[in-house]
């Protein structure tokens, strides 16, 4: 196995064992405490960076601070009521199905990791080297990362060659244009 077989099968295993360890409702209030911190900093940090300021002319750091503080205190509320929902699991006798659901998720969570590193590494020269293209690991990734590949734009999309065959298409830009007509030339 290769390094990145290792790397792959290390995320896999850490994020089960994190998953395991935290439970069912530990790990899926962490991630809802996530996204909704980055949800609610996103449509009202500016609101609060305004009320921060004094003069009404909020300034970076005040506008900073309030999509900040946002982010912590919703963070630190979903935290809180996911804690209280894991001692209750707990309390009721809940606590071995807790871990084993835990443990599924964090398998999901860290395959998922994996899919996206794998499609990462698709952009790369990596796929055409032989440790890729012996490897036990990755293709266990690659239709992962192949249904990723479909949410990106068109043309990142085009220049990811998981599979080492090369890509046919030059590197393009948002535009359109290949990117060597976007990088000026020294005369």
């Amino acid at each position: 196995m290769s390094a990145v077989d290792w790397v792959l099968v290390a995320i896999v295993g850490a994020s089960a064992l994190f998953g395991l360890m935290r439970g069912f409702v530990g790990v899926l209030a962490s991630f809802a405490a996530w996204v909704l911190a980055a949800w609610t900093a996103f449509h009202f940090g500016g609101a609060v960076g305004l009320m921060l300021a004094v003069d009404g002319e909020p300034s970076a750091g005040q506008l900073f601070g309030g999509y900040a503080l946002c982010f912590i205190v919703v963070l630190l509320a979903v935290g809180l009521v996911g804690w209280l929902v894991r001692k209750l699991v707990h309390s009721i006798g809940l606590s071995g199905l807790d871990r084993l659901l835990g443990l599924l998720l964090g398998v999901a969570r860290g395959a998922f990791v994996a899919c996206v590193i794998v499609l990462l590494l698709g952009l790369t020269e990596l796929p055409r080297e032989a440790a890729w293209q012996s490897s036990p690991v990755v293709p266990l990734f690659v239709p992962g990362a192949t249904w990723l590949s479909a949410w990106l734009p068109g043309w990142v999309a085009a220049q990811v060659d998981l599979h080492g065959h090369g890509t046919e298409t030059p590197l393009l830009s948002p535009d359109h244009l290949p990117t060597q007509q976007l990088v000026p030339t020294g005369s």
